[in-house]
């Protein structure tokens, strides 16, 4: 699974890979954001990729990250695959923390607590507030509950059992007291 911003000038381009490698379209839908452009999704057998053009949106708190806002937040990593490796933009964790927040799943959380050590606090505060902002407080209160919760690292080490993370727990509380 994966997740791409792109601008609305690039797209055929993106397709044109897509059907070479033989994904089929299997989406394609207008957000109610409307800061959030247009979403369309490519699967094939055990994959699935997630287009989202000029901005990536948060229906759980109307936001929305510009594709520039994210370009610029972002770095060029290496990312490992099971067949293959190749080099891509990734927001930077600050930015990706933000995202997760906005979203406000167990699953988001889980990904905060592996991203969060050596985060810059003031840099996730920076980009946090937009938005449905009564949300993203209970976000930041569920993720508050969350980690306080002393059966959180097991359930976090269950899901990562493949990798070994260096989780700073302390660092998560402090994201979540952002909501005071």
């Amino acid at each position: 699974d994966a997740d791409i911003v792109i601008r609305l000038e690039d797209l055929s381009k993106f397709e044109e890979i897509l059907k070479k490698n033989d994904f089929k379209k299997t989406i394609a839908k207008q957000l109610d954001n409307a800061y959030s452009s247009r979403f369309i999704r490519y699967e094939k057998e055990q994959a699935s990729i997630d287009i989202l053009i000029d901005a990536l949106a948060s229906r759980t708190t109307n936001s929305s990250f510009s594709y520039d806002l994210i370009f610029k937040n972002s770095i060029k990593k290496r990312i490992i695959g099971i067949e293959k490796e190749i080099f891509a933009r990734i927001p930077i964790k600050e930015l990706l923390i933000v995202m997760k927040l906005h979203s406000g799943r167990l699953t988001d959380f889980r990904d905060i607590a592996a991203l969060a050590k050596e985060t810059n606090l003031e840099l996730i505060r920076k980009f946090l507030f937009i938005g449905d902002l009564n949300v993203l407080k209970e976000n930041l209160s569920k993720l508050h509950k969350v980690v306080n919760d002393k059966n959180f690292v097991d359930s976090f080490k269950g899901v990562f059992v493949e990798k070994k993370f260096d989780i700073d727990l302390e660092q998560v509380k402090r994201i979540s007291d952002l909501r005071k």
